[in-house]
This record gives C-alpha cells, structure tokens and sequence, in this order.
C-alpha cells in the first residue's frame, strides 16, 4: 500500500510504501484521531498513520493512495529561528514592531 504525506515546506507529496494489500472494495480500519471537535478534524491533523516498517517510495506533485498526517517537520523555516529560545524570538519581533513603527512616525510628518 502506499501512503502519502504532504510536504508543507516544498509542497509536493512523499510517497512511503508498505507490505499491507487490502483487496478492491474493502474498507480500511477506522483512525483514531485525536483532537476531533463538534465541527471535524482540522485538516492538519487528520489522515491515516503511516506504519512503522514503511520504505520512502519517492516523491511527487499528487498524492497517491492513502493520505497521511502533515509532516510539521519543514514549517520552522529554514531554521535559523527555530535553534534560539523563544525570549529571543520575542525580543527580535519586539524590535522589528518598534523600528517599523519609528519608520513609519517619522514618515508620516
């Protein structure tokens, strides 16, 4: 069976395949998802675990067989943020906010 999980990152799937066969028309085990509220799953969280023992089976545009769960994995960026504390993050966006609004008093005059 193969799972895909999409790549927020680069966009695009990667492919994952397994030993599983399930036979045309039969109906997959039910997910356990977490999280569920009194409207659905957000589309983050849902889609079908891919199994331990899976083997990466390439990558493409579309998703192939079974949807997997997001991979969060590439949404820090590229990472030079997502290493530093996160009083440091706050500080920077502090900074940013405060020379943005100088910029902008002393434009508006």
């Amino acid at each position: 069976m193969i799972y895909s999980r999409w790549r927020p990152d680069t966009g695009g799937y990667d492919y994952f395949e397994t030993g599983e066969r399930y036979a045309l028309a039969d109906d997959l085990p039910t997910p356990g998802i977490l999280g569920a509220g009194p409207i659905g799953v957000s589309s983050l969280k849902c889609g079908r675990p891919i199994p331990s023992g899976a083997r990466p089976a390439g990558s493409g545009r579309f998703a192939k067989g079974v949807i997997a769960p997001l991979d969060r994995t590439g949404l820090a960026g590229d990472g030079v943020l997502a290493g530093l504390p996160s009083w440091a993050r706050y500080v920077g966006l502090a900074a940013a906010l405060a020379l943005g609004g100088l910029i902008w008093w002393r434009e508006r005059a």
